[in-house]
């Protein structure tokens, strides 16, 4: 979809009402601005803004007089006053400076009901000149007026891999080895693997890695133990992100068993556990494997629907 968008501002037809859905902190924001410099940078070539110029900076630095970003700030939600004074009354005038006027409203989903009930005619009927952006994670926490209007743009979670590139990148600088500790339980988000606390890690990868020996050995008490201890956190934290960062690990940790076996212990991503996951890998046959990733999925997507983490951790254990 992001290549028909850049296809769109080559031809001159980028829709005027836009949805980017997506997980958190996996560059909707980022990609809405991007547009935004492709649309109006004046030394764009195939699509793509040149990212130096005056114009691209000043976009990236918010300082830009047709490009717009409307978020929540200090308020519990946006409503319908700043959204008028925002957009609104804005979004009528003519490009100052630029070719098109870019509205970004980010997240969309703080909108209240009544502020989205007022900017359906506008999302219906933009303005030629402009362009509106909404930006959220959850777009079914909007009128279904709102998002039948937009064309929908969807992000999904990045690859481990590329969360890695990203956080050894110029940008963020970090160090390969914490790189990888923070994209495993990153869930493809570039933001949660930045916000990733390093004890925090070591805590979680403890809890998968003590679950999934007590799996190796089918010993069902030793399995509930680790279960108990799969689901506990400290009280600073909340146990359903905890155990969520724990299944991610998890998922991890099977993948190595897999890569050890399959292709040697230099593909595995906890490459400081090797000399212990080794001796698993006899006990983790493909059957048993395939079965287990199956387990973990499961886990998560009882855990993403409410689920108690204790109970999602018990089950876990006896099933793995």
């Amino acid at each position: 979809m992001l290549e028909l968008l850049r296809r769109a501002v080559i031809r001159g037809s980028v829709p005027q009402s836009l949805l980017f859905a997506g997980p958190e902190g996996v560059g909707k924001y980022t990609a809405a601005v991007a547009l935004a410099q492709a649309i109006n940078c004046p030394q764009s070539t195939e699509g793509d803004a040149c990212g130096a110029c005056n114009t691209c900076r000043r976009i990236a630095a918010g300082t830009y007089t047709d490009v717009i970003t409307l978020d929540r700030g200090d308020r519990a939600s946006i409503g319908i006053e700043p959204l008028r004074d925002q957009v609104l009354l804005q979004i009528g005038y003519r490009p100052f400076e630029g070719r098109r006027r870019v509205f970004i409203i980010d997240p969309a989903d703080d909108l209240t009901p009544q502020a989205q009930d007022a900017l359906l005619k506008t999302l219906e009927e933009p303005p030629p000149a402009a362009i509106l952006i909404l930006v959220t994670a959850f777009p079914d926490s909007l009128l279904g007026t709102i998002r039948s209007r937009c064309r929908r743009v969807r992000f999904g979670a990045l690859d481990e891999d590329d969360v890695v590139r990203v956080l050894t990148g110029p940008v963020c600088g970090l160090d390969p080895v914490d790189a990888r500790h923070r994209a495993l339980v990153a869930g493809g988000s570039i933001a949660r693997a930045l916000a990733a606390d390093g004890k925090a890690f070591v805590d979680d990868r403890a809890a998968a890695l003590g679950l999934l020996d007590a799996a190796a050995d089918r010993h069902l008490p030793s399995r509930l133990k680790a279960a108990a201890a799969f689901s506990q956190v400290e009280k600073k934290r909340r146990s359903r992100e905890a155990v969520a960062s724990r299944l991610a690990i998890l998922a991890s940790l099977l993948r190595d068993l897999l890569a050890i076996d399959v292709r040697g212990p230099g593909a595995v991503a906890n490459s400081d556990l090797v000399s212990h996951l080794e001796p698993l890998v006899p006990k983790f046959p493909a059957d048993r494997l395939v079965a287990a990733f199956g387990a973990v999925r499961r886990a998560e997507a009882d855990l993403a629907r409410y689920a108690s983490p204790k109970i999602v951790a018990d089950l876990l254990a006896v099933t793995l």
